[in-house]
């Protein structure tokens, strides 16, 4: 059935439908933008709430998904809002290029992102407050050195550091596991 032929049933049910046919899709977009999972089920709570709220305006026969992804890129926009300080957040532009990549490409990283949030909490604490300082919007290596009383060579030193063992605890952490559970 697609979106078109459920112009014919209750608008509850028709809801219901796309819905579920669609959540694990907005989720993994949410989740592809959103750090924490914690933080991301709540959104998708939110855009839930939002889709229902409005359904009256969903054009039957159109791409309930795009609809979808466009709220929930506006539930995000809010979160980030709400979370600016204390929270590792992308820059607005590669937020928004992340979206719209994501949009079109309806990828599945849950498992990545879990891997990363992971990885992030395990770092030492300075570690953590290091990539934060990077990942602020605006913030460059200089900024960041400024701000720290290092130099730039030395914060970008220590960045590849970090980055190289988050690569390599994600890798650990989303490693196909053997049938047998490595036993031999």
């Amino acid at each position: 059935m697609n979106e078109s032929e459920t112009s014919t049933l209750p608008d509850h049910e028709t809801f219901m439908r796309l819905w579920v046919r669609h959540q694990s899709q907005v989720y993994a977009y949410i989740r592809a933008l959103v750090f924490r999972r914690a933080d991301a089920e709540d959104v998708l709570q939110e855009v839930a709430i939002v889709l229902w709220r409005k359904f009256d305006q969903f054009v039957p026969g159109s791409r309930f998904d795009q609809w979808a992804y466009r709220v929930a890129r506006n539930q995000v926009l809010y979160y980030r809002q709400k979370s600016t300080r204390d929270r590792l957040l992308f820059s607005q532009e590669l937020m928004d290029q992340l979206a719209d990549e994501l949009a079109a490409s309806h990828p599945a990283r849950g498992e990545y992102l879990d891997a990363l949030e992971s990885c992030l909490d395990g770092l030492p604490e300075d570690d953590r407050a290091l990539v934060q300082q990077r990942h602020e919007p605006g913030a460059t290596n200089r900024s960041v050195s400024k701000l720290r009383g290092k130099s730039e060579s030395a914060i970008s030193r220590a960045l590849d550091r970090i980055y190289l063992a988050l690569l390599q605890c994600i890798r650990g952490k989303t490693a196909p596991q053997p049938a047998d559970g490595g036993a031999r």
